[in-house]
């Protein structure tokens, strides 16, 4: 079964977000999108907290001092097997996601709603989308 976000439902999400890093002093250096999902997020959270987007992860123009100080917003639709947020977890990091599902490698240190078996179609996305990721066909 599909479930359909729609942009209203995502501009709240983003809310939910910046609102956790605003009340959570994180000393964040910038925000990073994963490509595909994670990207319409660090467009949209960059503006609501006036955060630099980082195109390239390991653009050093931007962050000068990653230390357990400076830390990077990383961001993705969910948090489903883990395997793409995997790489990012470590401590320079903080990762927040609009979805988890409890069998991820990951815990977002952040997360809007948990993710049941539904398959979730965001707004970015075509409604006629398959239930399984398209790069993986």
């Amino acid at each position: 079964m599909k479930q359909f976000i729609s942009w209203d439902e995502y501009d709240g999400y983003i809310d939910s977000i910046a609102n956790w890093v605003s009340a959570s002093n994180l000393n964040l250096v910038g925000i990073y999108g994963l490509p595909r999902g994670g990207l319409p997020m660090a467009v949209s959270l960059s503006h609501k907290l006036g955060l630099p987007l980082l195109l390239d992860y390991y653009d050093r123009r931007i962050i000068k001092d990653v230390s357990n100080v400076n830390k990077v917003l990383v961001v993705d639709d969910i948090a489903d097997t883990g395997e793409t947020l995997k790489k990012f977890s470590p401590l320079h990091n903080v990762i927040c996601t609009f979805h988890y599902h409890k069998q991820s490698i990951v815990t977002p240190d952040y997360w809007v709603h948990e993710k049941g078996d539904d398959w979730i179609v965001y707004p970015w996305e075509l409604v006629n989308s398959n239930e399984i990721q398209d790069y993986l066909i």
